[in-house]
């Protein structure tokens, strides 16, 4: 019997672990076959055979999503690896935790080129593959609950991600016409290390396979109405983060 991702051809960065690896974990189980993408070749490598060793076709490619070249050698090296693709999931980023007044340039401008630049320049490529494709496709955008409510002691996070929630729902407009959704999901705190379990109740922190879930959910055709939304997935956070 098919899985709810048979066959479908999905990117995702930041996938050599944490909740990258989570994710694509999740994907691999409901059938996807998988681009990996990171800057560490080595923990690609085991994320990648971990990947096959649960039944499914998987590639990977080391680099720096910062690096201009970066997003067009993503998207060649996975239609030649898996004969297009279906899906995106802009997992990686940073997050930079600094009073307001101790932050420097660089913490900032680093934050904004890989939280938000980053997942637009590999979606900007994505989305003319899949248009030329002609079969639709999903773009899903890993936020936070900081794009949503700010928090002072991670100021270009709030930013970044906020923006990213913004840049999802004007993409999703922009690309609608092509079948292709766009989306974001906004975890609260994320419990370390939580990749093969999921929260028994709201009142819990979300672990990382609750968040793999939506991220599995919203790659498949169950979610074909489904664009421009920015999803929360909070458990037990909610306005504010608490340890």
């Amino acid at each position: 019997m098919d899985k709810l991702l048979s066959q479908k051809r999905i990117i995702v960065t930041g996938s050599g672990k944490g909740l990258g690896l989570a994710i694509a974990g999740a994907l691999a189980v409901d059938g996807a076959k998988l681009m990996l993408v990171g800057r560490n070749a080595e923990a690609l490598e085991a994320a990648s055979q971990r990947m096959r060793d649960l039944g499914t076709e998987a590639s990977h490619i080391a680099c720096d999503l910062n690096d201009p070249d970066s997003p067009q050698k993503i998207v060649d090296a996975t239609v030649k690896e898996l004969g297009g693709i279906d899906g995106l999931v802009n997992n990686a980023g940073i997050f930079v935790w600094k009073k307001f007044t101790d932050l420097s340039r660089e913490d900032y401008e680093n934050t904004i080129a890989t939280n938000l630049n980053a997942p637009f320049h590999l979606s900007h490529a994505v989305a003319k593959a899949m248009i030329e494709q002609g079969s639709g496709g999903s773009i899903i955008n890993i936020s936070s609950i900081h794009g949503k409510t700010p928090d002072p002691s991670v100021v270009p996070h709030c930013a970044s991600k906020a923006g990213l929630i913004a840049l999802s729902q004007a993409m999703a407009e922009a690309v609608r016409e092509h079948s292709i959704r766009v989306n974001a999901v906004c975890p609260g705190a994320i419990q370390p290390d939580s990749g093969d379990r999921r929260s028994s109740n709201p009142n819990e922190k979300v672990t990382q396979s609750d968040v793999a879930t939506v991220v599995a959910f919203l790659s498949s055709d169950l979610s074909s109405a489904i664009t421009g939304a920015a999803m929360d997935v909070n458990g037990s956070t909610r306005t504010v983060i608490k340890a």
